[in-house]
């Protein structure tokens, strides 16, 4: 499911920045892979931590302000320098892709996840859940417990 919705985004953002800045195949591929393993990171960080206060965070001030969101500096940091560190863009490179992938992994998350309230719109999240997949998952993480009849299966 997330995947899915990831390696779309990843195309477009792919898409956009070797178009606007003439980077090869390797460093599209590089920056994007960077940009969603720090995005990867960030996110498993906060709900493994069980605090939720960044994505809330970001939920409740939207993409007008992504930029200045202090739940997102540190991320938006670690793109950066992975860029130059990584892939080997120049600083002034390096911040221009880091915005227009922010701006384009979030704005497509909204899209996907969001009303247009912009609150979560459970109709949308559910429909990119593979049940089966949580409920494997979801045994792995128990040690083989059939959760079967919590997802109305038997």
């Amino acid at each position: 499911m997330f995947q899915e919705i990831l390696k779309s985004i990843q195309d477009k953002i792919q898409a956009q920045i070797q178009e606007k800045f003439g980077l090869n195949s390797d460093q599209t591929s590089q920056s994007t892979s960077v940009l969603l393993d720090n995005f990867k990171k960030f996110f498993s960080e906060d709900v493994m931590s069980g605090d939720f206060s960044n994505i809330k965070s970001i939920l409740d001030n939207g993409l007008q302000s992504i930029t200045e969101n202090p739940a997102l500096q540190n991320f938006q940091k670690n793109v950066v320098n992975d860029l130059v560190n990584k892939v080997g863009l120049t600083d002034d490179i390096a911040q221009k892709v880091k915005d227009i992938q922010v701006n384009e992994l979030f704005s497509s998350l909204q899209n996907e996840l969001l009303d247009e309230n912009g609150k979560p719109d459970f109709s949308k999240i559910m429909s990119k859940i593979n049940i089966n997949e949580l409920q494997e998952k979801a045994k792995d993480l128990l040690g083989g417990i059939d959760l079967g009849g919590l997802f109305g299966k038997k």
